[in-house]
Order: structure tokens, then sequence, then C-alpha cells
């Protein structure tokens, strides 16, 4: 299982797991090292880039915290309410494909 991941701002390979930073540009997943985040961050990207990356500890509590929320609302929620724990779907759906996709590929 090889897979090389590049970075979408410098094309350069990506190869600690540590350098890696996922997060969303618009509705697609991009990969960045570390260094090239915080600069595109900085940019005119800043208006369509997602400020919170998808790996790493914030993104690892967001997806325990919508697994949560989505239980949650499953179970307090009534008739067609529950329909609504659909959308704490959205963050875990992002973060696993994040995994799946680009982080493991790289050795950490």
């Amino acid at each position: 299982m090889s897979k090389t991941i590049y970075c979408d701002k410098c094309l350069k390979e990506i190869k600690v797991r540590d350098d890696l930073v996922t997060s969303t540009l618009l509705f697609e997943v991009i990969p960045y090292h570390e260094d090239c985040y915080t600069k595109d961050l900085k940019g005119i990207k800043t208006l369509f880039l997602d400020n919170q990356p998808l790996n790493g500890f914030s993104g690892n509590v967001l997806f325990f915290l919508a697994i949560i929320i989505a239980i949650g609302w499953i179970v307090i929620a009534e008739g067609s309410l529950k329909w609504l724990s659909l959308l704490a779907i959205v963050p875990i759906g992002y973060r696993l494909y994040s995994y799946y996709n680009f982080e493991r590929y790289i050795p950490s």
C-alpha cells in the first residue's frame, strides 16, 4: 500500500505524517505541508479555505464530538427531526475521507 501524497501549494511530496495538514477548500479535501497551510491561510484563499484542519488534535475532537451529537440527536429527537442528525455526518465523512485518502499512506 503505497501512494505518494503531494502538497497542493508547493507540489512537493509529503513524507512525514506530522507534516501533513488536510483541510477543506470549498467541498474538496486538500493536503498541505504544515508550513504551506499557514501561508495559504494568510492569502486570498482564506475566504474558501477552512481554518480548522481535519487531522490532528482538533480534527479528532471534532470527529468524536460529531459522533456523540449524531447519536444523541437520534435518541433525543422526535419524529422527522431525527433526520437532522444526518448533518453531523458531514464532519465525520470529511475526517474519514482525509484518513483513507491521505494519512494512512504516510508513515508516522
